[in-house]
């Protein structure tokens, strides 16, 4: 990752060989100093235009209390193809642009996960 100013790829690596069903995932962002309003304001746009995709299960926007610098989305679409379908809007694009001018973060910022199930359950 190179500094805010440099060039980033914001765009991560979607997999075919993820698990079917819901893909759940972290983001952790960090705010460059002094642009923490300018992108809290870009999260919660971006949650308000995600909430309302067909694909999404869940989009939860969250900062650290004793890092109010640091936020952490929490996401879930219902499969492969509707993440695929939620990187391709225009909302995520601008938030894109707003990642480069007021955050340190690249694609590297986003964990995709797997559930873990206990013995017996699927």
């Amino acid at each position: 990752m190179s500094g805010p100013t440099g060039h980033r790829e914001f765009m991560p690596a979607v997999s075919d060989d993820l698990p079917p069903g819901e893909r759940p995932m972290i983001a952790v962002l960090h705010a460059v100093p002094g642009h923490e309003t300018q992108l809290a304001a870009a999260v919660m746009t971006l949650a308000a235009a995600v909430r309302r995709e067909p694909g999404c299960r869940e989009f939860r926007a969250f900062r650290g209390i004793d890092a109010p610098g640091t936020f952490h989305l929490y996401e879930i679409y219902d499969d492969v193809q509707a993440f695929r379908a939620h990187l391709a809007t225009g909302h995520v694009a601008r938030f894109f642009s707003e990642l480069a001018a007021h955050s340190t973060a690249d694609a590297q910022a986003l964990t995709q996960l797997v559930e873990l199930h206990t013995p017996g359950q699927s």
